[in-house]
């Protein structure tokens, strides 16, 4: 498969999960933690223009054409249902400029050095058929001294290995470490990859410099978990302070998400 074949079965596969995308998220209250932890990440630093990669249905671009200091919310997103969606929105909300196209298509779409910030939320780059060539384009983009702020669907997920070895399902327990992983879903797959903390500075290391990282449900439980910790309970609470206090050991990088701080010098 190509990559515009291999992009085009991204956007067909979201172009399904579109419609009910939206409740879904805003349901789920783990996801609804992360959201907020990560735009409050976001927001450190210059904010004036920024530009989100993959918005979906336009969560976020709605939250930081909120905030006072930005004045332009950019996006792109490869599937046509939720560009249409956001197109909608976007119509009450002038800051907002959803276009269709993925991180490779930055350059064509954004003069050089004109981006403050860049965000990716909920592991969009892991559906990136040439994450090298993106994050390059993203840099292009990038104002001397902006960010990416990039998550990613962690490789090394070790609750879920430790989880499906106990369950005796070995397929699954080693399922993001193969080259090709099939996603969340059971019943459909989306060709991703997952990748680690040593691969991720790879790709960005050539073009950018490493300010931060951070890791997400080390043991919290993770979003399609969500009812083993229900909101604000004294379980959700002791599993997030316990995720905390990994940060600062070699256990950080072993959660279900990462999150990764790359500046552009100066």
């Amino acid at each position: 498969m190509n990559i515009e074949e291999y992009h085009k079965s991204v956007a067909d596969y979201y172009d399904e999960e579109a419609e009910s995308f939206e409740s879904r998220a805003n349901d789920n209250h783990v996801l609804k933690t992360l959201r907020d932890t990560f735009r409050t990440i976001v927001l450190k630093g210059d904010v004036g223009n920024v530009l989100e990669i993959g918005y979906g249905p336009g969560l976020d671009m709605v939250w930081f054409a909120g905030e006072e200091r930005v004045t332009k919310v950019h996006g792109l997103d490869i599937t046509p249902e939720f560009h249409k969606i956001v197109l909608e929105k976007a119509e009450n909300l002038p800051k907002m400029n959803p276009l269709l196209g993925g991180p490779e298509d930055c350059s064509k779409n954004f003069k050089e050095n004109s981006i403050d910030t860049i965000y990716v939320f909920f592991g969009a780059l892991n559906t990136c058929a040439e994450l090298e060539n993106a994050v390059s384009e993203m840099a292009k983009v990038l104002k001397p001294g902006g960010k990416i702020v990039a998550t990613f669907v962690n490789k090394w997920y070790a609750f879920d290995i430790i989880w499906n070895v106990l369950m005796l399902r070995p397929k699954k327990a080693i399922a993001r470490l193969k080259k090709i992983w099939g996603g969340y879903s059971p019943t459909r797959f989306l060709a991703s990859r997952c990748y680690s903390a040593r691969q991720i500075h790879g790709f960005f290391k050539t073009n950018l410099k490493k300010k931060t990282s951070h890791g997400y449900c080390i043991v919290h439980p993770a979003w399609y978990r969500h009812h083993w910790a229900p909101h604000n309970s004294l379980r959700s609470k002791i599993f997030y302070k316990i995720d905390s206090l990994l940060q600062w050991t070699p256990f950080w990088n072993l959660g279900e998400y990462s999150l990764y701080v790359y500046e552009k010098s100066e």
